[in-house]
């Protein structure tokens, strides 16, 4: 009878496993803190890359060729960052003049001097999938390349995400919020994601480097960053990532 037990437990484990494995996968977080090696003790100026990554949605009954409806993501920083937003100016405008606008005119609005992200193919851009058939599996999905700026927000520790999509004349604008961070980590920045014209968001860069805007050091070799996302249709996600970093 205890033979059969064990391998009752053996088998389940074996069913539940590859499924948390799976949910696991939905969505990754890449961070890259430059230059690696630090200082244990005094902070320094540091740029910061971080890349979420959401695959198609693996619970949905239609539009399983398109990420899942992300509503709010939470990334949390390891206690080796910290975030100074009185180092940058902060953007002239609020949240509604920013909406409607392209990048160029966002700029305008804000100041130049308010960008706390570096602009470029593969340092700060998102894409968004729309699936053209949701009724069927197997589709391939719409890709829409989306321009994002990071501005400092016009309140005090807000970050805006303006995204600009010129091939649907659309913008969308994520605020983010620097928040104290759960047990273990340092810093929150706590995104808003509006409804999109379409579509979801599948890959989603930003690179900051703006003076002091973002210091780091490294009093943990192994720092952990995490990235926890709310979704309209899909239970929640959470991913882990930890580069290491060497000391000077």
């Amino acid at each position: 009878m205890r033979k059969y037990l064990i391998l009752a437990v053996v088998a389940l484990a074996a069913m539940v496993v590859p499924s948390i494995a799976a949910a696991q996968e939905q969505q990754r977080i890449v961070t890259k803190i430059t230059p690696t090696k630090l200082d244990k003790k005094k902070f320094k100026p540091v740029t910061i890359f971080n890349d979420i990554i959401t695959g198609g949605n693996d619970q949905a009954g239609q539009n399983p060729d398109q990420p899942p409806s992300a509503d709010r993501t939470r990334v949390d920083f390891s206690k080796n960052l910290k975030f100074d937003s009185n180092a940058v100016p902060n953007c002239q405008g609020d949240e509604a003049a920013l909406q409607n606008t392209t990048t160029q005119l966002a700029t305008q609005i804000c100041g130049s001097k308010s960008i706390v992200s570096i602009k470029g193919a593969g340092k700060t851009e998102a894409t968004v999938l729309v699936d053209p058939n949701p009724a069927a599996t197997g589709t391939a999905p719409l890709v829409v390349p989306v321009v994002v700026t990071a501005f400092n927000g016009f309140e005090n520790k807000t970050l805006f995400l303006h995204s600009r999509a010129d091939s649907v004349n659309n913008t969308s604008v994520l605020i983010g919020k620097l928040k104290k961070g759960p047990s273990g980590f340092g810093s929150t920045l706590d995104v808003t994601i509006p409804d999109l014209l379409a579509g979801a968001i599948s890959d989603f860069k930003v690179t900051v480097k703006a003076g002091k805007f973002v210091q780091g050091v490294c009093k943990d070799k192994t720092p952990t960053y995490r990235a926890r996302t709310e979704y309209e249709n899909h239970q929640p996600t959470t991913a882990v990532n930890t580069p290491k970093c060497t000391r000077k």
